[in-house]
């Protein structure tokens, strides 16, 4: 059996979209390992709040100031 080792920007949809079907052979190809690109903890979270929706909106520049003072 052949081995291949790939790597690839996690931010190409094209890319990323290659791997799934590749995942999803599971009948043709055997995946020993994979994984993603693992942030630090502030990426990991900042992620997460964006996933779940715990974002802040602003129409300008001083309307994010506006928010933000409030939360200092």
């Amino acid at each position: 059996m052949a081995t291949i080792t790939l790597e690839y920007n996690t931010r190409n949809r094209m890319a990323n979209k290659i791997i799934e079907i590749i995942l999803s052979m599971d009948k043709v190809f055997k995946v020993k390992t994979h994984t993603k690109h693992i942030y630090n903890n502030l990426t990991n979270s900042a992620i997460q709040d964006a996933e779940n929706g715990n974002v802040i909106k602003c129409g300008s520049y001083e309307d994010y100031l506006r928010v933000t003072s409030q939360y200092a």
